[in-house]
């Protein structure tokens, strides 16, 4: 029921935050009649504060002052962790099927009142979960005098509906809003795609496999027999295995950092010139890469935010193996675990969100400072990612990917390395130019609060085009997967 314009939670589907097995019944009833008493819930009473999630924006509610509550005809309730979200979720719903529409009053600690004859604030001085600057009062008095403080504009409910039909009205200054679609995130393979709300945290976990088979020089075949000419040992194939561990955290809604550890395994198999086959391989930590994405556009169809990102040289490149002609020989480039160099990578990411489809671009380019401790520099990169995603169902969505990139050629040369001996050891065969598609797929696994924690992803992907620096290997196909956990 209602005293004055405050809520008194009566109904059990709003789930009153207190646990009965822990308290008695004597205890159970002097909190009701403390309620009652005080003629006001506080939002903390109705919401599961750090675990329920908003039912518009999929956000975990964290701040009191700001929360709503729609209720409706069968007493089920919806909850949000701010008021535009709220609004938002009203425009696509019948507003006469909900019994009741709840805010926060922002000046009684999170007490809820009605939506309806609540007076609002919007004041870029005080900044609301999602971006809108939205506070609400009980009174008109009260946002008054706030208003003469904290500056900005007041409505009431149907100004405030009216100003929310441009959605642009309540998304402009958030980076981070996104549905609980399958396809808020881009596919697996791409890093650095979203930022998350203030207090937001993300761990993630991805495993990539990538196969070369074969040899190019330029962007035609070669034979054994041509690399021969040159080289006594010719390359057959490689797989790489990659498991990255990466975790995000936003202190703020504008700034989200992240810090990604990959563990790398390699394998080649090779031939010599005597027809004798072996294989060798390397295994450790790589490099450790630590990020920043900062928001710089957000709106409800479409956002812009900046990359940076510095790649510390963990891996390590004096890996060695037994081969046929030494044991313990140091091996080359492509089978080191780490570049050996500090790596800056800058660029953007912008976002595009339709109905159904989804979409983005991502251009970064990395360069490389220094030389390594043997003396070498793998050459600066450019690299441009674009998908295009489509959602088929809640919980499943698929997207089409394509990649370029160029990477210069190597500068200097490891003296450990005999350039004569296999073309992988030879710093000319480093320079490329490759485009590679991708078919990927975004999971979601449901509304519960555990579960919608949870996104998944795969993508496997081939070269459209490769253009080689010299004689490298051919790149043959990629695999990635991955699990993201997000709070």
């Amino acid at each position: 029921m209602f005293q004055g314009d405050h809520w008194i939670g009566q109904n059990s589907s709003l789930n009153l935050n207190y646990n009965k097995k822990n308290i008695d019944m004597k205890s159970f009833i002097s909190l009701i009649t403390c309620l009652v008493m005080c003629g006001s819930v506080l939002a903390q009473d109705v919401i599961n504060l750090g675990k329920d999630a908003c039912a518009h924006c999929n956000m975990y509610i964290k701040d009191q002052q700001f929360v709503a509550v729609a209720v409706d005809q069968n007493n089920s309730s919806q909850k949000f962790d701010a008021i535009e979200c709220l609004v938002n979720y009203l425009k696509e719903e019948d507003e006469s099927t909900f019994s009741k529409l709840l805010v926060a009053d922002y000046e009684k600690n999170g007490s809820l009142i009605k939506a309806q004859s609540a007076v609002y604030l919007k004041s870029k001085n005080i900044a609301s979960p999602m971006g809108a600057y939205l506070s609400a009062y009980s009174t008109r008095e009260v946002a008054e005098r706030v208003q003469k403080t904290q500056g900005g504009d007041l409505y009431d409910w149907d100004e405030l509906k009216k100003l929310f039909k441009d959605s642009k009205f309540g998304l402009l200054d958030h980076p981070t809003h996104h549905h609980n679609r399958p396809d808020a995130y881009a596919p697996i393979g791409i890093m650095g795609d979203h930022l998350h709300h203030k207090g937001g945290f993300m761990l993630s976990t991805r495993y990539m496999r990538m196969e070369m088979e074969g040899n190019l020089q330029g962007s035609n075949d070669i034979d054994n027999a041509t690399i021969f000419e040159s080289y006594m040992v010719a390359p057959q194939a490689m797989r790489m295995d990659m498991l990255m561990i990466g975790v995000m955290y936003a202190p703020s809604d504008r700034l989200t950092l992240m810090i990604m550890q990959n563990f790398r395994r390699n394998e080649m198999d090779l031939r010599t010139r005597m027809g004798m086959n072996f294989s060798t391989k390397s295994e450790g930590i790589g490099d450790l890469k630590v990020s920043a994405l900062y928001g710089i556009i957000s709106e409800s169809n479409s956002s812009l935010h900046l990359n940076a990102k510095v790649s510390f040289p963990t891996g390590s490149i004096k890996s060695q193996d037994d081969t046929p002609m030494a044991e313990g020989i140091r091996l080359p480039y492509p089978m080191q675990l780490g570049s050996g160099t500090i790596d800056f990578t800058v660029g953007g990411t912008y976002k595009g969100t339709f109905e159904a489809v989804s979409w983005g671009a991502q251009p970064l380019f990395t360069i490389r400072t220094g030389e390594s401790s043997e003396d070498y520099r793998w050459g600066n990169e450019f690299t441009i990612n674009s998908w295009v995603g489509y959602k088929l169902t809640d919980w499943v969505s698929t997207a089409i990917q394509i990649s370029g990139k160029n990477q210069a050629i190597m500068t200097g040369s490891d003296e450990m390395l005999n350039p004569m001996m296999v073309t992988t050891a030879d710093a000319r065969n480093t320079g490329f130019t490759t485009i590679n598609s991708n078919l990927a797929l975004n999971f979601s696994f449901g509304d519960s609060p555990i579960l919608r924690a949870f996104k998944a992803g795969i993508s496997y992907g081939m070269p459209i085009y490769q253009k080689m620096e010299g004689i490298q290997m051919k790149q043959k196909n990629t695999l990635t997967a991955g699990l993201r956990y997000s709070i």
